[in-house]
């Protein structure tokens, strides 16, 4: 039986979706075709194609994928339909015409049977059955396979094809048994059915049970056994002695070999491993180990021999202990107060603490130990190793370069814990080498913090110095300027000297004069360092000045609206359930079901350009910039009132990432990289609320790795950890752990995303590798945690700037270098970064190319977003590590101010700025059609949205058409660089954001609770 099932799955004004659903239960449909009598009017069908409407009669018919139907499979054919009235008009005369193909008959089954057979009885010969005759011919594959007998030592193997002739139902198999004089347990063996042709297979295995022959000897086997032996460290030899129990008339053997336990081969023994014979009539054997003398003072440790495959004996004792008795002696304690320790930074639930090992001796000490009680738990340690912890008393030893301690030496080790309620808790009970020693002073921190003054007559940078508490004792600390892009002797003037804490006091202040002059210059900045502080230790040492010019030049734009708007492109990109606070009207929940088909909610997140798919990589490059930006410009964000947006906007990326992060008791275990299918995607031009094609999850995994997706992942967690430290303290120490545990994965499980998600390499594939990604991800955990260890990874990994290109969603480098410039001020790092900006900001034709309106042009698809993305950066360098002459400065306002408006064509590129932007961008949502090339404007503003730009290095080589991707493409890494490149206009030239009323005016845009809504 045929049927067809028209059903309305959705109605609006004038228009509904409609569903035809055809199949059959038992029958093969093919060239179906279906006719009916309606009289709304078709506007749009899937999964079929309308092949005639005659009046108020359809005819469709299949599509070219569903043209066969399986008994049992269902096609649902959907379609958008106009009508006029109320409700939608009904179906009439449904009918379904096809060629059907009955079922086919059930087919025979074969089984084969178990059996038993002595050793010695020659063959074992198994029957396989037809359950009834067949018509046809039928074969069907055989394979002997290994039980606990086992081929050419028990039987013989045995493969083959089995043919039943027409009308035959029995076939035999005969296995060759072979007989052999061991005593040995019966034992067995299966012949195996596969491969079946014209029958199906009911039982597929046949074991076979062979019963040994061999009567067993009746004396027992001699037992082998091992001792124990103490032995001193510089006496050369632990010699151990392995008897037997019994003489015995055959040669007996026995493997053996040296296992670890707290002694270590290689450091306190040799490794051994061999074979031991005795011969008719011997009892005893011995096994020598080189015993490795060291000058380490430790405690006694042990090693073991472990006896195995005994042949012609059994192993009554199988492990023989050494004990190495140590024979150095301990130096001298050190003195009370030579181990210090601080925290250098908290964040919550963790925090970085350092420890100083100071020898105040005056022998020298060869290898430590360190042993104190802790009211925390080492999360990652490094220039020492935990030797072990019980309980909360931690052991750490030397590294193996820090192992010598000279006279007067200081060594340090540093670790991340956690355990927010104890971090200002020092350690106790320090025992070092063995020696008891006053626990470390819980001393005093002293901070230093950031301002911003404006230069004028007069006018003074005020530095805070706080004391974290009042100490009982004199403090002192020293302290002196440093220039960055303010210059001592021309933007301030010079200071050093030495602050001093009488008891009792926690606040100091030091004033450095502003030089005012007539120039107009962007904001720049210098340093004041504190160093060798006494009593007391740096938490943070280094207060950045801000100096704002008073000659401010007059702002070409209102940044502040252009800040504010672009994140409205991003409201505007979200997937999933949609929150209360939603401005975009025409927005409403979409792909609920995101990550139902691998059983995990991967809703949320955005959707990555003008279509649906969700990809890991571009959306978290956007997310690391969008956090880069609030970092650098946190005053900007919070002064024209965005902060909050900034924070939303990250939170919706950041709360998806941890979704589609996987952990197990090992760490990371999967990473889900991407939804949907691109080539299903495009196919539908439409609103994401109306989506009903199959959205697939992808993922990478151990065996499948990723290390670009998941360190960039893990930058984007550990850069917005810093961002939500101050308002959401645990969110924020929640994305530092999820960014530790992806940056471990990528690191430990190297290889390219695209390689283990295929389906992405038309799309985002990683171009430039994974390095970047590593070194780009241990640079944001250094910065967030200050673990030393991922500053020198970073720097390991870092591999130069190409000049003709820039950062962006594949390629890191540029970031890399920029930070590292920032955090270690290292002339390689300056000079790569200013030789890619040199280039970029050069028009005279030897750099890259320009138009002539002065945008700086790389290539023709999204050529606006690189432009952007090098102006954020060239920004960020030249406002906090170098500006030649302004010149980096004007390349970041240039490029900003021509995406503006500043062009030939005063034209802007971002939608919904200004009164000349572009109208139709490349965005299904936006477009409100479900043509691309329906000639109608598009129906809703996508504000704040930056376009592709000139396909060309020619300010007239753009056209505002939805078709043209290249060209009008929008997409979430198009923006990051944009709104941090925008913040810092804002900081430098002010301008004013939309009230909440002026927004809600706005066509598409509503505000919650303003004006009544």
């Amino acid at each position: 039986m045929s049927n067809v099932l028209y059903t309305v799955t959705e109605t609006w004004q004038n228009g509904f979706n409609g569903k035809l659903a055809v199949g059959s239960p038992t029958q093969t449909l093919k060239g179906w075709t279906v006719t009916f009598d309606a009289s709304f009017t078709i506007t749009n069908i899937w999964n079929a194609e309308i092949v005639s409407r005659q009046g108020s009669r359809y005819t469709i018919r299949f599509a070219e994928w569903n043209q066969t139907i399986a008994p049992g499979q269902v096609v649902n054919v959907g379609f958008t339909a106009n009508y006029t009235g109320t409700t939608p008009p009904p179906v009439t005369n449904l009918n379904l015409t096809t060629t059907t193909t009955p079922a086919p008959a059930p087919l025979p089954t074969l089984s084969i049977n178990d059996l038993s057979i002595g050793e010695d009885k020659g063959n074992a010969v198994f029957t396989v059955t037809l359950s009834q005759a067949s018509t046809t011919p039928v074969t069907v594959s055989f394979a002997t396979t290994n039980g606990t007998a086992i081929a050419s030592q028990d039987y013989t193997s045995r493969t083959g094809t089995l043919t039943f002739n027409p009308g035959e139902r029995s076939k035999t198999i005969s296995v060759p048994i072979l007989n052999d004089t061991l005593v040995e347990n019966n034992e067995t063996f299966t012949v195996r059915l596969s491969n079946a042709q014209q029958a199906t297979i009911a039982k597929t295995t046949g074991t076979a049970t062979i019963t040994d022959n061999d009567v067993p000897p009746s004396p027992p086997l001699p037992t082998l056994s091992i001792n124990d032996v103490s032995v001193g460290e510089d006496r050369g030899n632990g010699v151990f002695t392995v008897s037997l129990s019994q003489a015995s008339t055959t040669p007996v053997t026995v493997s053996f070999a040296t296992a670890n336990g707290t002694a270590t081969a290689g450091q306190d023994y040799t490794s051994r491993t061999g074979t031991l014979t005795f011969n008719p009539g011997e009892r005893s054997k011995t096994i020598s180990v080189p015993i490795l003398n060291d000058t380490l003072v430790e405690n006694n440790e042990t090693f073991t021999v472990r006896l195995s495959n005994s042949q012609q004996a059994t192993i009554a004792k199988t492990t023989g202990t050494a004990t190495i008795i140590d024979n150095d002696i301990a130096p001298p304690p050190l003195p009370n107060q030579a181990v210090t320790f601080n925290i250098v930074s908290d964040w919550n639930s963790g925090f970085t603490g350092n420890f100083n090992i100071t020898n105040r001796a005056t022998q020298t000490v060869n290898g430590w130990t360190l042993k104190f009680d802790a009211p925390f738990t080492i999360t990652n340690i490094w220039n020492a190793e935990i030797v072990s912890r019980q309980g909360n008393t931690y052991t750490i030893k030397n590294a193996s370069f820090n192992g010598t301690l000279n006279p007067n030496q200081t060594i340090s080790f540093g670790f991340n814990g956690n355990n927010p309620n104890n971090v200002t808790t020092p350690p106790s009970n320090l025992v070092f080498n063995g020696n008891s020693i006053q626990p470390p002073p819980s001393l005093p921190t002293l901070t230093v913090n950031d301002l911003t003054v404006t230069e004028g007559l007069n006018a003074n940078a005020v530095f805070t110095v706080n004391l974290s508490q009042a100490s009982s004792n004199s403090i002192t600390v020293n302290y002196g300027t440093q220039s960055g892009t303010a210059t001592a002797g021309q933007d301030f003037t010079n200071r050093t000297g030495t602050l001093t804490f009488a008891p009792g006091e926690t606040s100091k202040t030091i004033a450095i004069p502003i030089i005012d002059d007539t120039l107009q210059e962007y904001p720049e900045t210098f340093s004041l360092v504190l160093s060798s502080p006494t009593q007391a230790t740096l938490a943070k040492a280094t207060g950045t000045g801000t100096i704002i010019s008073n000659e401010v030049p007059a702002a070409k734009f209102n940044y502040g609206e252009a800040l504010q708007k672009s994140f409205l492109f991003y409201e505007a990109n979200r997937s999933g359930a949609l929150p209360p606070t939603n401005r975009i009207d025409w927005r409403g929940n979409s792909a609920l079901n995101d990550g139902q088909d691998v059983g995990r909610d991967l809703t949320g997140g955005y959707y990555d350009a003008g279509d649906h798919g969700k990809f890991g990589l571009p959306m978290a490059a956007s997310m690391t910039m969008l956090a880069w930006g609030g970092l650098e410009y946190t005053p900007a964000y919070t002064r024209s009132g965005q902060l909050d947006e900034l924070l939303s906007t990250i939170k919706w990326g950041t709360d998806y990432i941890l979704k589609a992060h996987e952990t197990d008791s090992q760490g990371t275990k999967a990473f889900w990289g991407q939804v949907g299918r691109p080539s299903l995607d495009h196919a539908y031009w439409g609103a994401p609320e109306n989506m009903t094609m199959a959205r697939p999850a992808f993922k990478i995994d151990r065996q499948n790795p990723g290390s670009d997706l998941a360190g960039e992942s893990a930058a984007t967690l550990a850069a917005a950890s810093m961002l939500f430290k101050a308002s959401n303290p645990q969110y924020a120490n929640l994305l530092l752990q999820n960014a530790i545990q992806l940056y471990n994965f990528a690191d430990q499980y190297r290889g390219k995303y695209s390689d283990s998600i295929p389906e992405i390499q038309n799309y985002y594939n990683s171009w430039s590798g994974f390095n970047d990604e590593l070194a780009w991800g241990a640079t944001w955990l250094y910065k967030a945690t200050g673990n030393t260890s991922y500053l020198t990874k970073a720097e390991s990994l870092y591999n130069g700037i190409g000049r003709g290109w820039t950062q962006n969603w594949d390629d890191k480098s540029y970031g890399v270098g920029v930070l590292l410039a920032q955090e270690t001020g290292k002339s390689r790092y300056k000079t790569d970064v200013e030789n890619w900006l040199d280039y970029w900001s050069d028009r005279s034709g030897n750099g890259i190319s320009y138009t002539s309106g002065g945008l700086a042009w790389l290539t023709q698809w999204g050529s606006n977003r690189y432009a952007a993305n090098t102006a954020m950066l060239a920004g960020i360098y030249a406002d906090t590590v170098n500006d030649k002459n302004g010149r980096y400065a004007n390349l970041a306002k240039s490029q900003i101010d021509y995406l503006l408006g500043d062009n030939p064509r005063n034209f802007s590129y971002m939608v919904g700025f200004g009164t000349n932007y572009a109208l139709n961008p490349h965005h299904r949502g936006a477009s409100g059609v479900t043509n691309i090339n329906d000639p109608l404007p598009n129906r809703h503003i996508l504000y704040g949205a930056l376009v592709g730009g000139p396909t060309s290095a020619n300010d007239f080589a753009y056209q505002d058409q939805r078709n043209d991707y290249v060209a009008n493409e929008v997409a979430l890494d198009y923006n990051a660089g944009l709104t941090g490149a925008l913040a810092r206009m804002y900081q430098q030239f002010g301008g004013n954001p939309l009230t909440d009323g002026q927004l809600n005016s706005l066509p598409g845009i509503t505000i919650p609770n303003v004006g009544g809504v």
